[in-house]
């Protein structure tokens, strides 16, 4: 059956389980899907994820059962459901310092679908000493579950249950563009993957280089990592609470390690010595891969060190003007330097710099950035704009203000909508000068936190009752 002869239901189903089929594996068409009929889609797939996982969730059938939804007829019916982001990190943080990762387990257990429930439940963690013993143990007794986290620069932690095929989606949608497909028999090219950072670790965007991997490149020894070791969570993780601490005067009330302070150490020292290191990386990179095609994604941060180091070394156009390069990521509250943008340009040789508005939450969904500088909604999320104090939805129409919230039609074993902590303006009928149907977000993208002088405090849509009640049951996991 051809795309055209196909209900709304079954493209649903493709949109959820295959996305890409959905364009005929076609990145141009991908970027132009008509909006009225892929809205029909996103609704109706919507309504099938809702359908699927609405009892088969412990968190969100509380949440559902509080506010009386037992299906969802229009998006803004799911806006209730929508979790704060900071659900991915509302463990009781005493479990974490005693190193009670199977209390942790219970905990994420209430996140997921039943059948990853029961196996992260079974995984023997008793022993783990540390976040990288649990997430390597987590890997070889769950291995269709791929748990990541965020950078934690609050000082916690969030941990994201996905599963492997959450990944593969996201990295077939990554597929399309990198290898500028234009159909399902597209020939794979000779790629190659520079990446400016740590070859495995548990950190949401290095998580992914498995992924990238299988997905893009011929094989393992096609991707160049600039450290061929595995990032240390515990070690990201302590600096995040060193950091937090030192910003509420309570440095002096952490209980340390001394085997942590000199892994601590070290880490400082090899981030100190990065710049040269990368210098020396990239010098011989120049060399082996000049005049290839590469796929190079990273924060803009690491891009720029990329780049820096390279033309300080006199490296200039390294690599073929057909190579991908790609950036996603906020500033983190840093200010950009002027001029970044071709700095890394200049270094590589591409014409072009893919920047997208994305998220660790938002597993399945980069949001690409247009020539004229929009971040257009990628076919698999679904964008929300909410009240800034009552998180109630804002207008659909119009170009409007507001906090954004996302439903990640991709998350197939945990829930997938939650409200972030951007404020973004969203033109939602305006076409974009680019061409691309899609709303799109206009104009900067700030923190509410930055914004409000570091307090942001995220109303849930839903009645306070069913929210609180819904969140005293995922922490209740004593005994």
């Amino acid at each position: 059956m051809s795309l055209a002869e196909m209900s709304i239901e079954k493209k649903a189903e493709l949109l959820l389980n295959n996305p890409i089929a959905l364009a005929d594996y076609n990145y141009r068409t991908w970027q132009h899907l008509p909006r009225a009929e892929l809205d029909a889609v996103k609704l109706e797939a919507l309504k099938q994820r809702f359908a699927a996982l609405r009892n088969r969730i412990p968190v969100l059938k509380k949440l559902a059962d509080g506010e009386g939804i037992e299906q969802i007829e229009k998006f803004d019916d799911v806006v209730p459901l929508l979790f704060e982001h900071t659900v991915f990190k509302s463990y009781p943080p005493s479990l974490l310092e005693k190193k009670n990762f199977t209390q942790i387990n219970k905990w994420i257990g209430k996140l997921v679908t039943p059948e990853y429930a029961e196996a992260i439940a079974a995984a023997d963690v008793s022993s783990c000493k540390g976040l990288d013993d649990w997430f390597d143990t987590m890997d070889q007794a769950v291995p269709q579950v791929r748990i990541c986290h965020t950078s934690g620069t609050s000082g916690t932690l969030s941990f994201l249950p996905n599963s492997v095929r959450e990944w593969e989606k996201a990295c077939d949608v990554r597929k399309l563009f990198v290898w500028k497909m234009e159909g399902p028999n597209t020939p794979q090219p000779d790629l190659h993957t520079v990446y400016p950072y740590y070859r495995k670790g548990y950190l949401s965007h290095v998580r992914a280089n498995d992924f990238m991997i299988q997905a893009l490149l011929p094989d393992e020894s096609n991707f160049h990592a600039a450290y061929p070791a595995t990032l240390s969570s515990d070690v990201l993780h302590l600096g995040a609470k060193l950091r937090a601490a030192h910003a509420k005067g309570t440095l002096d009330r952490l209980d340390i390690s001394p085997e942590m302070i000199e892994k601590k150490k070290a880490f400082d020292k090899l981030q100190a010595e990065m710049p040269k290191h990368l210098a020396g990386f990239f010098e011989e990179m120049a060399t082996k891969l000049k005049g290839k095609r590469v796929y190079i994604g990273a924060t803009w941060n690491l891009l720029h060190n990329m780049a820096k180091a390279g033309l300080e070394r006199g490296l200039e156009g390294v690599f073929h003007p057909d190579s991908y390069i790609t950036t996603t990521g906020g500033a983190k509250g840093v200010v950009q330097p002027e001029g970044w943008r071709e700095d890394v340009m200049r270094f590589t040789g591409v014409k072009t710099l893919n920047e997208t508005y994305a998220m660790s939450e938002l597993v399945s969904g980069s949001n690409p950035r247009c020539e004229h500088g929009h971040f257009h909604f990628t076919p698999t999320v679904i964008p929300f704009l909410l009240d800034p104090e009552t998180s109630k939805p804002l207008p659909r129409e119009g170009r409007v203000t507001g906090r954004a919230a996302f439903y990640d039609l991709g998350a197939d074993i945990h829930w997938g909508g939650f409200i972030t902590g951007d404020e973004i303006t969203v033109e939602w009928d305006k076409p974009c000068a680019c061409g691309r149907p899609s709303a799109y977000v206009a104009g900067p993208i700030q923190r509410y936190s930055e914004k409000n002088g570091g307090d942001d405090k995220i109303t849930c849509a839903a009645t306070e009752g069913s929210h609180r009640e819904a969140m005293d049951f995922l922490n209740n996991i004593e005994g």
